[in-house]
């Protein structure tokens, strides 16, 4: 026992070990004590990563640093951490120093501390005084060129940039956490836009612990989901805030993500390591729904554009027609009034020939019909009569040109005349014949 002894030599006071070599639970509880004050001086710097991060209703923050890089069963060494509410004004100053860091798990951070053996639950821990926030930034610095650079030589940096953008992408799939003011400001600033924009949430934790592996579950959901793109948004907040969108895992989902991705997080100095890998990024919610507002007016504006020159050159075209159309039907006119000149012209002539023949035709008829006239006028009976001649008609009326037979009645037609008879006993006489100029008679 002489060796415990000899381990807390110069332990002052009554902080002894009995006769016996028994220590007395508080005698050694002391005695740890006054050796790790002794040990470690009055302040320690310590780094690690925070894990079991929490705030006790009294105010006071406890959480574990780690070695960084323990993995998921986080095995291995871990100091207790307290920061008591007196002393985080202090903490928050130096990290608002560092341009706006903020403590939680998953974080790698170089804090100064006490170095307390606490006897009410026989745990050495750290009693949290001030934080170093360049520490942190160059690691988060260094872990997002290192995740770059792994991404640009396996040809993620840029691969969901070369997916196509539909021309109208009115059904998008959002990522955020539901009812947040993201969440509000996306959806209004589409809202407003006039566009039927369908909206289908996935929520997701976009901080904290579980927020690698929901970002990573919604954007997988999304990809096969009936949606045109998807976005990814979430408000503003401290650096550390944002810590999940640096990650490799969210970023390889989004690189391979079979939609086209938009990120709108809500920062506006650095650019996270989604935002790099994503199609469009842009500075907040409000400002990636506008950049698909934009999208969607810009293809509105090159319809109506193209509506408008449809028009113009339709109005042109017509236009054109129509004098082209005038211009040959002036043409068809003169041609058609050439060909006809001569046709007429001879028609014209024709025209004339004809009234000159008709002319002579009823000339020469008119002639014809005083000639025939005249002779009717010569033939006629009632010239015959008046030169002394008679014309005898039998009983039916017809010219008696023969002998008739005895008894028959005729009737005897004179210029001033007529008289009925009965024939009693016809005798032929012979008549002579004018054209016999051997005769003698008169």
């Amino acid at each position: 026992m002489s060796s415990a002894v000899e381990g807390f030599e110069g332990v002052a006071g009554d902080d002894v070990p009995q006769p016996d070599g028994t220590w007395s639970v508080s005698d050694l509880a002391a005695a740890i004590e006054e050796t790790i004050r002794r040990a470690f001086g009055s302040e320690v710097w310590v780094r690690g990563e925070i894990i079991g991060y929490s705030q006790a209703a009294s105010g006071h923050i406890y959480f574990n640093l780690i070695e960084p890089g323990m993995g998921k069963d986080r095995r291995g060494a871990r100091m207790r951490v307290a920061l008591f509410k007196g002393r985080q004004r202090f903490v928050n100053r130096d990290l608002a120093a560092g341009g706006g860091l903020t403590l939680d798990d998953g974080i790698e951070v170089r804090i100064r501390a006490e170095v307390e053996y606490y006897a009410g639950s026989g745990q050495v821990q750290l009693i949290m005084s001030g934080v170093d926030p360049h520490f942190t930034l160059g690691v988060l610095a260094a872990d997002r060129e290192r995740t770059l650079a792994e991404l640009a030589a396996s040809g993620l940096l840029r691969r969901n940039a070369a997916v196509p953008l539909p021309l109208v992408p009115l059904r998008v799939g959002l990522i955020t956490a539901a009812g947040s003011a993201a969440h509000a400001d996306f959806v209004h600033e589409l809202s407003a836009s006039g566009y039927a924009f369908e909206v289908l949430l996935c929520d997701a934790r976009v901080q904290g612990v579980t927020a690698e592996a929901d970002l990573v579950a919604a954007l997988r959901t999304l990809g096969s989901a009936e949606v045109d793109l998807i976005a990814v948004v979430r408000g503003g907040g401290d650096r550390t805030d944002l810590l999940a969108f640096d990650l490799a895992s969210v970023a390889k989902a989004i690189a391979t993500c079979p939609l086209p991705v938009f990120c709108g997080i809500g920062h506006e100095i650095d650019t996270s390591v989604a935002d790099q890998v994503a199609h469009t990024a842009a500075k907040t919610p409000t400002a990636c729904a506008a950049a698909l507002v934009a999208h969607v007016a810009d293809f509105d504006e090159r319809l109506a554009q193209a509506r408008r020159e449809l028009h113009r050159t339709a109005r042109s075209r017509a236009a054109a027609s129509a004098a082209r159309l005038a211009a040959a039907r002036g043409a068809l006119g003169l041609l058609t009034e050439r060909r006809l000149s001569r046709p007429r012209a001879r028609l014209g002539q024709a025209r004339l020939r004809l009234a000159h023949g008709a002319e002579r035709r009823v000339s020469e008829a008119h002639a014809q019909l005083r000639s025939a006239a005249a002779v009717i006028a010569a033939l006629a009976p009632q010239r015959t009569l008046a030169r002394g001649f008679s014309i005898t008609r039998a009983a039916d009326g017809t010219v008696v040109r023969s002998m008739p037979a005895a008894g028959a009645m005729i009737t005897t037609q004179t210029l001033d005349a007529e008289f009925a008879s009965t024939v009693n006993a016809p005798t032929a006489t012979p008549i002579a014949d004018p054209t016999d100029r051997g005769t003698d008679n008169p």
